[in-house]
């Protein structure tokens, strides 16, 4: 009988295992690798993992943690990519060239007063008697 196309096992999405060799404690305890879950339907993954207990050398500590994953999509707009394009100038050469800066910090060196345009309404509406 011929196989179906529903029967066939889908690996499309499976990670490809790697075999993480055991670790081993002081206390001659071997630390099995971190496992996780494929993600469900909705979007939790499971991870666990293996330590050893701090106070008792022959002892592993098991930690489940829960993850949700989400994948978000971000729509950029044409005119930013274009842009992304363009030759670097001025402070962003230097940048490019130094290892891990891809962005260039502009500081102003003027100095920004703010204003409360509430400030007289706010004193008046006080209590002054309202301390005692």
């Amino acid at each position: 009988m011929a196989q179906r196309w529903g029967d066939v096992l889908d690996d499309s999405d499976e990670e490809a295992e790697v075999l993480v060799p055991k670790a081993k404690t002081s206390g001659g305890l071997e630390i099995p690798p971190t496992q996780k879950s494929r993600i469900d339907s909705k979007g939790i993954q499971i991870v666990t993992s293996y330590r050893q207990h701090p106070a008792n050398a022959k002892q592993l500590l098991k930690t489940v943690t829960k993850v949700r994953v989400e994948k978000r999509t971000v729509k950029e707009p044409k005119g930013v990519e274009e842009r992304r394009k363009w030759k670097k100038f001025g402070e962003a050469l230097k940048d490019e060239s130094a290892e891990g800066a891809q962005r260039s910090t502009i500081v102003s060196k003027d100095d920004v007063y703010l204003e409360d345009p509430n400030a007289d309404t706010d004193l008046q509406d006080e209590d002054p008697n309202a301390d005692t």
